[in-house]
């Protein structure tokens, strides 16, 4: 059971980590690859996060 659960968190992982668009070739280790996994966890997930650059990312703002 616990291999299952393993597993599953790892395809979640993997299926959330591909909604976010990015451009940067650099592949893994990139800043773009970094900024990514920064602004996931600062904006609370990746359904808050709004763009992400080389140079940063910016978070959704509050939905009104």
């Amino acid at each position: 059971m616990k291999h299952m659960t393993l597993a599953a968190g790892a395809v979640l992982a993997a299926m959330l980590t591909g909604c976010i668009a990015v451009s940067d070739n650099s592949g893994p280790g990139s800043k773009v690859s970094e900024n990514t996994e920064l602004a996931i966890r600062v904006c609370g997930g990746e359904g808050n996060v709004a763009e992400v650059t080389r140079d940063g990312y910016k978070c959704k703002g509050p939905q009104n």
